[in-house]
């Protein structure tokens, strides 16, 4: 990956909308954190008088029913953060990938167009949560088991289980980077998604995708530090950066991909020829040299399957007109017909009299 370009073509995407990308991470970050907040007040105002406090205000007692209430609240504000935060995301990476594959101008309404894709988006949020909360739960276990038992080494096998676990977790988040990205332009379903997120990422070189975020984290991270030392420039400066932060994916995304060109169409830099994936990278090769449907189309393809359609069947070769094989008649076997009889020979007619 051309690092340089990310970071010329991720800026290059947010200005071209950068009003609404702020406007949609404002959206994004605001109506999920006001929902849970009124949910978390009406909880506590719920659950209030099943509360048992004592003099110093610190609360001694709770009844079943306010534990209920206050674990049923807890709930909902997980699932309304959860429902409405992940498409709002979504919503906006949808709106820089029709920039580039369409050359549209991003609309303020785009921030909504991740609800479309509702279901996969949330399934694929519950899915990658599941599988890195197992990684890391069984080494967590280990360890705070082996610390209440007292054993040290049960304690030391899970340190070491968690090593193993840390590895895993960071090899399967490099590979899972364009899920979102690869739901949204192609359409396909969660566990496709993912085989192809992991396509692009084995195909532009896994180290080089964990070095361009990682350089990314870096840069976005002390830019947010140094801002944030200003008062209230820090909340500006996370309603400023993470849209900047989803602009570089996408750039990512179509780098893997080996359609760079589309991005300098769009923001007009000196076109480039397409790079394509390297050689290495066999399986990746369909993917990054098949163009992407419309957006909006619905998916017709299967994992593995590329985009174009299959090739007509081969027409036979002409032969040459000499060359054209004669039409074979059905041999005919011959019989042998009696003869048939020969007709009487006409009597000639009576010679003429003289003189008669």
């Amino acid at each position: 990956m051309d690092i340089g370009k990310l970071f010329r073509d991720a800026w290059g995407l947010f200005v071209k909308d950068i009003g609404p990308l702020i406007v949609g991470m404002l959206i994004a970050s605001i109506v999920p954190t006001v929902a849970a907040v009124v949910i978390l007040f009406v909880t506590i105002g719920a659950s209030f008088s099943g509360l048992q406090v004592d003099a110093e205000g610190a609360v001694t007692s709770v009844d079943s029913t306010s534990l209920a209430v206050l674990i049923g609240g807890s709930v909902a504000i997980f699932v309304v953060l959860l429902f409405l935060s992940v498409p709002l995301y979504v919503g906006l990476i949808s709106g820089v990938l029709r920039r580039v594959r369409e050359g549209r101008e991003m609309a303020y309404g785009d921030a909504f167009s991740g609800f479309g894709l509702f279901g996969k988006v949330i399934w694929a949020t519950v899915l990658l949560g599941l599988i890195f909360t197992a990684i890391l739960i069984v080494p967590t276990a280990l360890i705070v088991g082996g610390a209440a038992a007292g054993s040290g080494i049960l304690a030391g096998l899970g340190f070491l289980v968690l090593l193993a676990a840390m590895v895993a977790y960071v090899y399967l988040a490099m590979c899972w980077a364009y899920v979102f990205p690869v739901i949204v332009d192609r359409g396909l379903g969660v566990t496709a998604a993912m085989g192809e997120s992991r396509r692009l990422v084995h195909g532009s070189g896994w180290w080089w995708t964990f070095l361009v975020l990682f350089l990314m984290q870096l840069v976005v991270g002390a830019v947010s530090t140094v801002l944030g030392l200003i008062p209230f420039a820090g909340a500006i400066a996370t309603i400023v950066l993470y849209p900047f932060v989803l602009t570089y994916l996408v750039a990512m995304y179509f780098q893997a991909r080996g359609e760079g060109q589309l991005v300098d169409a769009v923001l007009g830099w000196p076109r480039q020829a397409p790079a394509g994936p390297p050689a290495y990278s066999a399986p990746a090769a369909p993917y990054s040299t098949v163009p992407a449907p419309p957006y909006g189309a619905p998916a017709a393809v299967e994992q593995g399957q590329a985009y174009a359609p299959a090739p007509p069947p081969l027409a036979p070769p002409a032969r040459p007109a000499y060359e054209a094989p004669a039409t074979e008649q059905p041999a005919q076997t011959a019989v042998t017909q009696p003869a048939a009889p020969e007709a009487p020979a006409a009597p000639e007619p009576p010679a003429s009299i003289p003189g008669a």
